[in-house]
């Protein structure tokens, strides 16, 4: 009863004091919470998508990476020095930061030779593209480190198709390469 609760077995009753004393903590927490992600990101999930098919005929790889382009702004405004205020990037600008993360290479990780085909924006997205040649997928390895110098929290996802089942592989701050299938 101190804390403004009256407690029976099993039966717990909110008095006055209890509901006003949760509604200020209630309302101060989101608050924080609110203005912590609001100056932190825009966006409160850090995530990219990349899509990788492989080409059974060819066996080459296609890799469409989702991005926000705040995001990347905010990463290559902060490699030239700045305090990680997003500049928009240019599809050029774009696709090299996106291609400094992610990499593709063989068994013994030696890069594989990776081109661009385009870059798509779609409001706040960017949908970057890379090709290969032909590889065997069953040897390649893939590393996706975008953005993860600039969120502690990014989580970037890569899911693979056209190569027997579907897969998905998950890289976080720190991961190394991983078998693409």
């Amino acid at each position: 009863a101190a804390l403004g609760v009256a407690v029976r077995p099993s039966l717990a009753v909110a008095t006055p004091a209890a509901t006003t004393a949760t509604t200020t903590a209630t309302t101060t927490a989101t608050t924080t919470a609110t203005t912590t992600a609001t100056t932190t990101s825009a966006h409160p999930l850090h995530t990219t998508l990349t899509e990788v098919s492989v080409d059974p005929s060819t066996h080459a790889l296609r890799a469409v990476v989702r991005v926000f382009a705040d995001d990347v702004g905010a990463a290559l405004s902060r490699r030239a020095g700045g305090k990680g205020k997003a500049i928009a990037p240019t599809d050029a600008e774009a696709t090299a930061y996106v291609l400094s993360g992610l990499s593709i290479g063989d068994q013994t990780l030696r890069p594989v030779a990776v081109k661009s085909c385009g870059v798509k924006r779609n409001a706040d997205l960017l949908w970057i593209c890379f090709e290969t040649g032909p590889v065997d997928p069953k040897l390649v390895r893939v590393r996706d480190s975008v953005l993860c110098e600039l969120y502690s929290d990014q989580v970037n996802i890569v899911q693979v198709s056209g190569a027997g089942t579907p897969r998905s592989i998950l890289f976080t701050r720190g991961d190394g390469p991983k078998a693409l299938l």
